[in-house]
Order: structure tokens, then sequence, then C-alpha cells
């Protein structure tokens, strides 16, 4: 099923309709739906689309060029393929037919390590032949972020300036994932996403699951594919992948300050952030400071965080039960699973608090940041003094600041966490002496009597589980 990505498309669509020649670059991580996206796009259109593999150089040109060849019609193309890419791209730069002939050229990143000239060589065919051609479309796609990085948008890269469009595709917000669970529970639907986060390719073969524990069941019967997953995602950025797989496993079971990291990775920590870096320019980790800090770069508070949904349930979930699935003990791998999920699940809410902040109309005011904060009571003792927010949105325009107290727990939220968030807000330098203050609490199980009255007094935001199915069903 294809959801969502309205705003891809009809970006493809405005392309499309250019009188000129256009060159589309596509980019993301495996998994994250390029190819659907593609394939959507290309529906009812003149086109050819071309999946890129490992084979060899010449087998590849062969096949896509004599696909080309049909689409353009020229019978020697088709028939004997073309001697060298520049000779296909001038082939193409011929096409005189009747609308727009749309290329798609799918994980180029495959043929450009086969062929490590061949982006320059585009480059020369686009500037010489190709962009001149104004019916003619060109789309590429690569699923190593690094690679497509260096090739496409930098100002070295031999594409830049050429793209009309180029995007890295995101993660699909829970709002649409949702649609691929039709027959699961809203809570259930929470926990599949906290497990798997926004990537498409991860929910196929969940569309009739009925329960959690039967998405669990579809993990666990195929633990040995899934567990393999981290690896699989970096093997389209390095060849040896095992130090990065534990620092993105450290980072995922909450391990989010250099130096304990590289002692716990047995590695300098001046060689640490060669690893940090390629895991944050592919999307697997980030850094966070407290949402108020105005200096980021020179900040002392930066902490790395897992921003693959995946990665957090491997590492905390996953690599701690495949003794039981190895085993074929899968029934007893999904109830530890469920208690294990239960420790992880408090900071997914979190962040699923955020992404509701910035995707509904639950805000009292537009969001400009929306983050967590920590910092330090002063008159707490040393050591004993560390404070935090689960989730903050401000807007520095307006000087409206919204507290957020999240908790994912079997009791329902009393006036004491309410106070408690309000005695924390109070530690926050941000506009003190102006700002306009919300406070909104996120609750699974709902909240206590005394807390709905108290809410009601002090215009407090109240969201439990009705509440928030409620606002994304409103957004939709």
């Amino acid at each position: 099923m294809f959801v969502d990505r309205e705003n891809e498309l009809k970006s493809l669509e405005d392309v499309a309709k250019r009188k000129e020649g256009s060159l589309v670059i596509l980019y993301g991580p495996r998994r994250i739906g390029k190819s659907s996206l593609l394939r959507e796009f290309l529906k009812g259109k003149k086109a050819v689309y071309y999946q890129a593999t490992s084979e060899s150089d010449s087998v590849q040109l062969g096949i896509f060029s004599r696909m080309i060849g049909n689409a353009i019609g020229n019978a020697i193309l088709a028939e004997h393929g073309a001697t060298d890419w520049l000779a296909l791209f001038r082939f193409l730069a011929d096409y005189k037919g009747d609308g727009k002939l749309f290329v798609a050229i799918d994980e180029l990143h495959y043929l450009a390590r086969l062929n490590a000239a061949l982006p320059s060589v585009l480059q020369s065919a686009w500037d010489q032949y190709l962009s001149a051609n104004g019916k003619l479309v060109l789309i590429i796609t690569g699923s190593s972020i690094s690679m497509m990085r260096s090739e496409v948008p930098s100002y070295s890269a031999p594409l830049y300036g050429r793209a009309s469009l180029v995007f890295n595709l995101k993660q699909l917000a829970f709002k649409h994932i949702s649609q691929l669970l039709p027959s699961l529970g809203f809570l259930d639907k929470l926990y599949t996403y906290f497990i798997f986060g926004g990537v498409p390719a991860y929910y196929s073969g969940l569309a009739s699951t009925k329960s959690f524990d039967d998405v669990l069941m579809h993990v666990l019967s195929s633990s040995d594919q899934f567990y393999s997953e981290p690896s699989l995602l970096l093997s389209e950025e390095v060849k040896k992948d095992a130090k990065y797989v534990e620092i993105l496993g450290l980072i995922a079971e909450g391990v989010n300050k250099p130096s304990e990291m590289a002692s716990k990775a047995h590695i300098a920590q001046s060689n640490l952030y060669y690893y940090l870096d390629l895991l944050e320019t592919i999307g697997m980790i980030g850094k966070e400071w407290p949402v108020t800090e105005e200096q980021r770069l020179r900040s002392k508070k930066i902490s790395y965080i897992a921003k693959n949904s995946f990665a957090i349930f491997w590492a905390n979930v996953l690599s701690r039960v495949m003794r039981y699935a190895q085993n074929n003990r899968l029934s007893e791998a999904v109830e530890e699973s469920k208690i294990l999920i239960e420790s992880l699940a408090q900071r997914r809410f979190e962040s699923f608090a955020e992404e509701l902040l910035a995707t509904t109309g639950i805000c009292p005011f537009l969001p400009e940041k929306i983050g967590r904060w920590w910092g330090r009571d002063p008159s707490k003792a040393k050591g004993m003094n560390q404070e935090e927010i689960d989730v903050v949105a401000l807007n520095e325009k307006s000087k409206d600041i919204l507290f957020g107290e999240c908790k994912w727990s079997s009791e329902k939220i009393g006036i004491s966490a309410y106070n408690e968030l309000k005695r924390k807000s109070k530690l926050v330098q941000w506009h003190n002496d102006d700002r306009h203050e919300y406070f909104a609490l996120f609750s699974k199980s709902g909240f206590t009597g005394e807390m709905k009255v108290i809410a009601e007094k002090e215009h407090v935001l109240l969201f439990d589980l009705e509440a928030i199915e409620k606002a994304l069903q409103e957004k939709a």
C-alpha cells in the first residue's frame, strides 16, 4: 500500500511541467520508500525505470541501453545496446517522441561503485546534450547517503547545480504509517510505531495483524533477517561496519556522552568522532541540545541520540531475546519483548509528543523549535541537581513557550506531576520576564479527577490516548 508522499509527488509533478530538460536527485536510507515513490510517480507516464544492481558495469549498460532503445524507438540500440555510457546518453538526447520521457535510474550508487567516472560522464552528458532536450526528465536515486551527498549536492560534486530538484526522503509521520496497520487498535499501532518508526518497508506483511503480539511474532519469526538490519543499513556506507554497529548500539541504549561511548567501545575519544560523523551524516544518530540553547555549536551540553527507531528496538529488545527466538521459543520471546519494550516506550512517547506538537494543531501557537530541555537546579546539591523536561515547544518571535510532561505508565497522571512540571519550568532561562507559558500533559492511562479539575481552571492541555487519536483524525 502506498500512503502519503503528497508533497514529494507534487514537487515531482511541478518539475515534469517545465519546458526545459529536468534532472531530479532523490536520496535516502534503505527501505525509506524511494522506489515506491518513483513507481507511483511514473504511473501512466512514458517512462524507463531501471533498478541498478551489483552486476558488472558492462552488463548493466547493455540492459539499460536496450531499455532506452525500446523507449525511444531506436531499433539498433534496442538490439545491440550502447558501447559506453556517454554514447547511450547521446542516443537519449536525440529523443523526439510525443510527450515527455521519464528516465529513472534507481540506486545509482551501485553503478558509481563499479564505474567511478559515471557521475562525471553523466554531468558532461547533461551539460552538452541532455539538458537541451525539453522532453526529458532524468531521475536518479541512491541509498548510500554519503555517496549521494558527495556526488550530488555539494559544491565539489560533478552534478552540483544541474538538478532541478534535490530532496532527501524522510520517514513518514505516524498518522500516515497507521494506515498501513488497518486491523490494529490505536494502542497497538503506537507500540508498533515505537519499534519501526516511519520507515514504510518495515510494515510490509503487517496489514492483517490483529494485535501487537502478532507484530512481535512476525518480527521474531524472522529474527535472523531483522537482527542483521543495522549491518544492512550500514553496508551501503562502509565495508567494515562492526565498530559502527557497536557505537550505534551504545547510543540506542542511552549512552550519549562521547567519553562514555569511547570507554565502552574501547576506542580513543579522538577517533570516536570519525564514526559519529558518518552515523550522523546518514541519519542514524543526531546531536541534541536543550531546546532553549542558543550557541549550540559551542554548547557543552551536546548529547547524542539514536534517530532510527528500529535501531533502538534492536539494541534494547531484539538483541536480548534472540536466545529464545533462535531456539524456536517464540512465545517466550514475545512475552519478554513486551516487558523490555515498556522500558523504552517512555522515551519513544516523548518523541511522539514532539511529533504531535509539530504536525497537528494541538499546540496553542506555531512552534519554531521543539525538543527536550535539561539543566541544573541551583538550589540542590551538586550531583543531585540535574533536571529535565520531556518536551518544550517555543516561538522566539511571539515569546510563547509550552512545557510538556509525558507519562507512559499504567497510572493516571495526578496533580503532583503537574506541580513538578511547573516547578521545573521556572528553571528554564528563556524570556522569563515577558514569556507566555502553556502546560501540557501526555498520558497513556489518562488523568485523575483532581487533575482534570485543575486543568480546566488553569487551562492545562490534557492528552490521553483518546484525545491524541482525535487530534490526529482532525488533522487528517
